[in-house]
């Protein structure tokens, strides 16, 4: 399950683990791939909950795709997903350029 609420001027996507947790990300960046758009969604830590052997550059790889509303759902995609590799490299690409 995936929640979007805006808190101040920062963006946070709330996601539900299998085991009821709640984990919130935050968009880093949108990539383009065949005419699709995908977003890198970067975990933000709750200083609150315990990290500990969490790593802290946590990622995940997500379809955007429009709901019968047509608002914007965030759908993460497996890392067996066809396009999942690709996406992961472009992603990879866009830091070596900075």
């Amino acid at each position: 399950m995936v929640d979007q609420n805006f808190e101040g001027e920062v963006y946070y996507l709330e996601f539900e683990d299998e085991n009821g947790n709640k984990q919130y990300f935050t968009e880093d960046v949108v990539l383009n791939h065949e005419g699709r758009e995908y977003a890198v969604l970067v975990h933000v830590q709750d200083e609150d909950a315990d990290h500990e052997g969490q790593d802290d550059t946590y990622m995940i790889l997500a379809s955007i795709e429009k709901n019968e509303e047509g608002v914007e759902e965030y759908v993460p995609l497996d890392e067996e997903d066809e396009v999942f590799e690709t996406l992961v490299k472009l992603y990879e690409e866009m830091g070596e350029d900075e």
